[in-house]
């Protein structure tokens, strides 16, 4: 994650490092997608670029195995030490572990099978970490990044009752947009965009938890007094619905860009 040690981000990433599994959900439908893109390949080199605490690469390891295997990048470092001690207690195999940013990967040209960045791609100067990613790849690599897009964070649970929400978190693209820049980095091509929706249920409870402990980083936007004041907004508009006492379901919506270096 293209980040400042120092910045609020950076702050928000080493306090949630050991609970960041716990508030997020691994949905394993994107994961599937990439089993099925890489699965001409016996063995392949990956890299998982502000990785986190690499909850989709473990997925995907989980599933391919032994012919893995992967570079872990990141440039928070309390994020790699939680992701070291849980492939540790895991014991999976096959990795390395790198402290960098994203748009400077310590990796030698053209050493890649694949690359993935997963709910990160916000955080990076586009442009430049694709020129890496172009340069990292083989011919025939991919690329694949899962995000959101704008137009799919406003339709979202926290997009239309968070106050606020949305125009907090500005750093969220269109799609026009991601793969106009794609196309303006020579050797990458856009092969797919896949669209994924979610059902998902929560009380309300349980997502008040999740603002407290900031699951997304948008919350870092929000002064401590001003975040309070939200969380009251966001309490009062679920309870309009007279289910709010109970499970809420909503959509969730992600995307996955599917992208070939040619």
């Amino acid at each position: 994650m293209a980040r400042s040690e120092k910045s609020p981000l950076s702050h928000h990433f080493s306090t949630v490092a050991v609970r960041y599994n716990e508030l997020r959900v691994t949905d394993p439908e994107p994961v599937d997608l990439m089993v099925r893109s890489l699965a001409g390949l016996s063995v392949l080199t990956a890299a998982d670029v502000g990785c986190g605490t690499g909850r989709y690469m473990v997925e995907l390891m989980r599933r391919l195995g032994e012919k893995m295997f992967v570079h872990f990048i990141d440039c928070s470092k309390d994020m790699l030490e939680q992701l070291r001690v849980d492939l540790n207690s895991l014991g999976i195999p096959g990795f390395d572990i790198l402290h960098s940013q994203a748009e400077r990967l310590p990796l030698p040209d053209g050493s890649l099978d694949c690359m993935l960045t997963f709910n990160a791609i916000h955080h990076f100067d586009l442009t430049r970490f694709f020129r890496e990613a172009g340069r990292t790849l083989r011919p025939g690599g991919l690329l694949f990044i899962y995000t959101r897009f704008r137009d799919q964070n406003e339709r979202g649970i926290w997009g239309q009752y968070f106050p606020d929400f949305g125009e907090k978190e500005k750093r969220l693209y269109d799609e026009e947009r991601m793969t106009r820049i794609i196309g303006s980095v020579e050797g990458l091509v856009v092969r797919d965009v896949t669209h994924f929706s979610f059902q998902r249920a929560a009380t309300l409870e349980c997502l008040i938890h999740r603002v407290r402990n900031k699951h997304y980083s948008t919350f870092c936007f929000y002064e401590p007094d001003e975040l309070e004041r939200a969380t009251e907004g966001f309490e009062a508009n679920l309870k309009e619905n007279p289910e709010a006492f109970e499970t809420l379901e909503w959509v969730d919506e992600n995307v996955m860009i599917t992208v070939e270096r040619v």
